[in-house]
């Protein structure tokens, strides 16, 4: 029996599509009487190119739609099946369909069966989707994405889901396994449909199913377009909704189209290929191996319960984890060869210095855990990385070594550009300073370091200033700690830092060098004016004369007397 719901014939011109995503449900249960051979069918003379299904209890053994397209012909059938993307337990809805693309329409029909009957129409409702306007598609077939931005999200349905649930983008540790899907509906769309479908499927999930964003990672339609998927950063391991149990630590990869009978294109495996090489080489899965996996939802509707460990391939089908056919037959026997495909453009993916310092470390197992930022290209021909263990981040040139930087220094270091500013790649991991209080990584620009302790925070110190402060003994001599970046002086012709010991500091120029002056001797070159006094700039360090203790200026000089604590300044 056919289940549709609607009203009266069509209207002769239907309205043109609108430019904003919109969804609307119908009841089934408010459909007109059915007519026979032919159903019930939903008409509206606004277009709609996408639908769905949504219900109450148990999947529907069958479900099935038909369009009519704006030129009055009816489409075929097609099978929609459940989804089975958000963890159970989590915010959001899977008593649903997948959405399916049927190109712009004015009226649909319905099957929902179980056990060979009709279902309850009052626990169905049909969801008509438009997703606007066609905008202009890229036709190149490389994995440069497609931004939400320019595929036309409306970020403010993600907004909103998130704002009333609570809850906010999400992140696994890593990226342990790639889980290749497909959209299901219909595989009949241009190049300039593929931005709509995407808008879709977003607006379905994220505000019919409360998934709070569209469920999978990335998409790539059957012209090679990937279009980025779900919203935190394709570099990230951000948390999916595309496989209950598996979300976590996997990135979902959907193919637009329906593949039990037909096969995904040559340029659609390709452009799929290019997206796993790029994620899985940066985040160092071997493409033929396999992972063990543990399932992170134990509901009635779960193919592995609750806690139950699952050794895969790397590179593995929805319904390997799933009670689904996704992403059809005739995808699903690609998948050999795709691995192979994924292992060719990956190369020697083992050979890079960030990778063998992660190996050498103990890998997934050892202190950094998995690569939690995909490596990717830093300045110069650089790498970079961050991990999931310990906020580390790990940087190589081919003029240091792989080194890792964490924290505060690591904060620091990007406040002044990173490895494209004047300190350049950490040539050392982050080390304890002698005396077991401080932290410090050295970098090779600059001669610059950055230095921690719990009281003073991160700060840099370089070039001159920083070979006198080594010259007084580190932190273990006089002046301690770096209690400031290296700064500018007000008149512009010098630089200093400040220290935590001592009241002490560095000043340098050209003209003068490096000095160190501290306590009541600097005390008073402050109160004559600093180095806009007629004493300028320290031309000697502190030290010691008969009965008390002196610095030298450009101009004077400034002597402390031990037995009284008197400070005196005089000119030459």
């Amino acid at each position: 029996m056919v289940l549709t719901a609607g009203a009266a014939a069509p209207s002769a011109t239907a309205a043109p599509p609108s430019k904003k995503v919109s969804v609307e449900r119908v009841p089934l249960a408010d459909a007109a009487p059915e007519v026979p051979g032919k159903g019930r069918e939903i008409r509206r003379s606004k277009p709609f190119a996408m639908a769905a299904l949504r219900w109450n209890g148990k999947n529907p053994d069958l479900v099935e739609v038909q369009a009519q397209h704006l030129d009055g012909t009816w489409g075929e059938w097609l099978r929609l099946p459940a989804v089975d993307g958000q963890d159970r337990g989590r915010p959001g809805k899977n008593q649903a369909s997948e959405a399916a693309w049927l190109g712009d329409s004015t009226a649909i029909r319905v099957r929902a069966e179980s056990d060979g009957a009709p279902v309850d129409a009052k626990t169905v409702s049909v969801l008509l989707i438009d997703p606007g306007t066609a905008q202009a598609a890229s036709t190149a077939a490389k994995p440069t994405a497609i931004s939400r931005a320019e595929w036309g999200a409306d970020e403010s349905l993600r907004t909103q889901c998130f704002q009333q649930q609570g809850v906010g983008v999400e992140y696994g540790d890593t990226v342990k396994a790639a889980i290749v899907h497909h959209t299901a509906g219909s595989n009949d769309y241009t190049a300039a449909d593929s931005a709509r479908i995407v808008r879709g499927i977003y607006a379905y999930h994220a505000s019919e199913l409360q998934w709070c964003d569209i469920g999978y990672n990335v998409l790539v339609d059957k012209f090679g377009q990937v279009f980025e998927g779900r919203y935190g950063g394709l570099e990230l391991p951000v948390w999916g909704a595309h496989a209950q149990g598996f979300n976590k630590d996997t990135v979902g990869v959907s193919m637009l189209g329906e593949f039990t009978s037909v096969a995904p294109s040559a340029t659609q495996l390709e452009s799929v290929a290019q997206v796993l090489a790029w994620k899985l080489a940066g985040n160092y899965r071997d493409p033929l191996g396999e992972v063990t996996m543990v399932s992170g939802y134990g509901g009635s509707s779960a193919k592995y319960p609750l806690g139950t460990a699952v050794t895969l391939p790397v590179i593995h089908g929805h319904r390997d984890v799933g009670y689904t056919e996704c992403p059809g037959d005739l995808a699903y026997q690609e998948l050999p060869a795709l691995r192979q495909r994924v292992a060719e453009l990956m190369g020697d993916w083992t050979a890079g210095a960030i990778y063998q310092k992660w190996q050498a470390a103990g890998a997934d197992a050892g202190p950094l855990g998995g690569a939690y930022e995909l490596e990717q290209d830093a300045a110069d021909g650089g790498r970079q990385t961050a991990f999931a263990r310990g906020a580390k981040s790990a940087y190589w040139s081919p003029a240091t070594e792989a080194s890792l930087i964490e924290g505060m220094i690591r904060d620091k270091w990007r406040e002044h550009g990173a490895e494209a500013g004047a300190l350049g790649y950490p040539r050392t991991d982050e080390l304890s300073t002698p005396d077991g209080s401080g932290r410090y990584n050295h970098f090779a620009g600059a001669d610059g370091s950055i230095y921690w302790t719990p009281w003073t925070g991160a700060h840099e110190i370089r070039g001159l200033i920083k070979a006198k402060w080594a010259q007084l003994g580190w932190e273990n001599g006089p002046l301690g700690y770096p209690r400031t970046d290296e700064l500018g002086t007000p008149d512009g012709v010098g630089r200093y830092n400040h220290f935590d010991r001592s009241n002490g500091s560095v000043y340098w120029t050209p003209g003068t060098g490096a000095h160190e002056i501290r306590g009541a001797i600097k005390d008073r070159w402050a109160q004559v004016g600093w180095e806009r006094s007629y004493l300028g700039y320290p031309t000697s360090d502190e030290y010691a004369v008969p009965g008390g203790r002196r610095s030298d200026f450009q101009h004077g000089y400034v002597v402390w007397d031990a037995a009284t604590g008197n400070v005196t300044d005089r000119p030459y």
